[in-house]
């Protein structure tokens, strides 16, 4: 398929390997990728990061000319290709800086963000599932704030009524 005003094949994915392999390899003149592992070949159809990162590295672009072109910072680009969303914003930028990183890449996005959106919805059942259990875990474990202050309440009360005691004994009347 090619688009009808440049002429040049459009690109997208359809099965998970790039389709526009060679039209990179035509402007590289050198093949990419050429023994492609199976397990390389699973985590590139199942990691944003990866497609980025392979898509990148197809174009020889190093992750510095990426963030300048982007105006995102070097570490940004690595964390989105290494999908360690933890020091990014929320994910709706992040789903901009995807979008906008695989439009860089001469990439269709709506792939990418897909993955994308499966990994942050992935990512954010085991954030909750990590924040259930350490609830549990502080649940299940009395807070020691509370448990000092019943003790010292207690310590008071024992105090008051010996007080009490002591007085009455010394001022009872002397009954004769």
């Amino acid at each position: 398929m090619s688009d009808p005003v440049s002429g040049e094949p459009v690109l997208f994915e359809a099965t998970g390997s790039f389709q526009y392999q060679e039209l990179i390899e035509s402007r590289l003149g050198q093949p990419i990728a050429p023994e492609l592992s199976v397990a390389d070949a699973e985590r590139l159809a199942k990691s944003p990061g990866a497609k980025l990162l392979a898509a990148r590295n197809a174009l020889g672009w190093s992750v510095e000319q990426v963030a300048s072109q982007l105006r995102l910072a070097p570490r940004q680009i690595r964390s989105l290709e290494a999908d360690d969303y933890a020091g990014l914003p929320e994910p709706a930028v992040i789903k901009g800086f995807v979008r906008a990183y695989a439009k860089l890449l001469k990439l269709d996005p709506a792939p990418v963000i897909a993955l994308l959106t499966a990994d942050l919805s992935q990512t954010a059942m085991d954030a909750a599932t990590s924040r259930d259990a350490k609830s549990m875990r502080t649940a299940a474990k009395p807070d020691d704030a509370k448990t000092r202050a019943k003790s010292f309440k207690l310590l008071l009360s024992v105090a008051a009524i010996g007080l009490l005691a002591l007085l009455w004994l010394v001022f009872k009347p002397l009954k004769g």
